[in-house]
């Protein structure tokens, strides 16, 4: 083969590579400018006649944000009015719903910033809450880590709020969960929880607060006043935030609460968690299933609103003492609530046996519902005051009137 042939397979080789390659810079053909989207900041769903749903849209106003602050954190005010618009359409369910929104804007509804979902109450004792969570998690723009919550009431009228201190409701309902003052549950985690061993699932439920005085209706805030708890796809109960506190304990999820303790009448104790951690140890002997739950507190006293001397070793054991008193209270309280007057494993009970005896558990996981009151549960409290704060003596008090023992 002489060089002019070696030289054109070479010239053709190389045509034919950039040919190829230019395939890969098509540009972006499925681009989404922002300026032709509608940003749905939060969703609501609420039930309406028959089997049609409600579904109402908050939706980013972009001319009231102010440069360089439209998605993000902090910063002053933006523009003059509201930040957020909230329309609303009735449809056999989210996807017939949110195309007659469609018809409202003359932007592209996008998903993608929605971070919180509001399910009315309605929708929840009727059912049908799994059918639009499959429209969340089959569609390719909403978010699986988006935030789920139950209104005590019209989920719309949430929307509708205008919060004080954050731009919009949504923002603040978001903030608030991660705060983690009660259970946490994103689209994901509830999908996971309805399918797995017990089927039980529970989200954080929330409430208009009232307006104070001089305020307007759609002035004051929503707070959470407890647990929704799901069977499946239907709200079976609800708990308030004290024995949600309980149940948090069980499932290792506890992070921001103060625990305190009374020493004696009229003076009180309190500490915050530094490390909290609770395991569930099953064990299955002659037949009867027994549960251990082994807590651990370690923290730090925050207020001291007693006369004794919190850096004596005897009261801190009289402290540490009366700490697991109370822990120990909050997580009776909660089975009594929620294991025996429901008789429902919100605890996690199902998923330790599972792991620890999956043959024993595969012969009782279709009827868990009858053997979970016979479960036997322990609790084993262990505390541990690791700091007694910035001050050694109690407030207003000398050392001689501070009590060591």
């Amino acid at each position: 083969m002489n060089l002019f042939v070696v030289r054109n397979i070479i010239k053709i080789f190389t045509i034919l590579l950039f040919l190829s390659a230019s395939f890969l810079l098509t540009g972006c053909w499925d681009r989404k400018e922002v300026n032709d989207m509608a940003l749905v900041l939060g969703a609501a769903i609420d039930k309406e006649k028959g089997e049609n749903i409600k579904l109402s849209l908050q939706i980013l106003i972009p001319r009231a944000v102010s440069s360089g602050q439209a998605m993000g954190g902090g910063g002053g005010g933006g523009g003059a009015g509201p930040m957020v618009l909230t329309r609303s359409a009735v449809g056999e369910n989210m996807a017939d719903a949110a195309s007659k929104l469609q018809t409202k804007f003359p932007r592209k509804i996008f998903w993608g910033h929605c971070k919180i979902y509001i399910i009315g109450r309605k929708l929840t004792k009727s059912g049908g809450v799994r059918k639009q969570i499959d429209f969340l998690l089959r569609h390719p723009e909403p978010r699986e880590r988006a935030y789920l919550f139950v209104s005590d009431g019209d989920a719309e009228k949430i929307l509708e709020l205008q919060t004080p201190l954050e731009r919009y409701e949504g923002e603040a309902l978001r903030k608030l969960t991660e705060l983690q003052i009660g259970v946490k549950t994103t689209v994901k985690d509830f999908e996971q929880m309805v399918t797995g061993d017990t089927g039980i699932a529970l989200l954080p439920l929330i409430q208009k607060l009232p307006p104070t005085h001089g305020q307007k209706q759609e002035e004051t805030i929503a707070n959470i006043i407890g647990t929704a708890i799901f069977k499946r796809d239907r709200m079976i109960g609800q708990i308030d935030t004290k024995v949600t506190r309980g149940l948090i304990w069980f499932r290792n999820e506890i992070e921001v609460t103060s625990v305190t303790t009374a020493p004696k009448k009229g003076e009180t104790i309190t500490l915050d968690p530094i490390r909290a951690t609770t395991k569930l140890i099953p064990t299955i002997k002659n037949g009867n299933w027994k549960i251990l739950a082994k807590v651990t507190l370690e923290g730090t006293i925050v207020q001291n609103a007693s006369n004794l001397d919190v850096m004596s070793p005897i009261i801190t054991k009289r402290v540490e003492k009366g700490l697991e008193k109370d822990i120990k209270q909050r997580l009776n309280l909660s089975l009594i609530q929620v294991k025996q007057r429901m008789n429902v494993d919100a605890f996690g009970f199902a998923d330790a046996f599972h792991r620890k005896y999956p043959k024993e558990w595969e012969k009782v996981k279709n009827h868990w519902d009858e053997v979970l009151p016979k479960v036997e549960v322990k609790i084993n409290i262990k505390t541990r005051v690791r700091r007694p704060g910035l001050s050694t003596t109690p407030a207003g008090l000398k050392e001689e009137e501070v009590k060591e023992k």
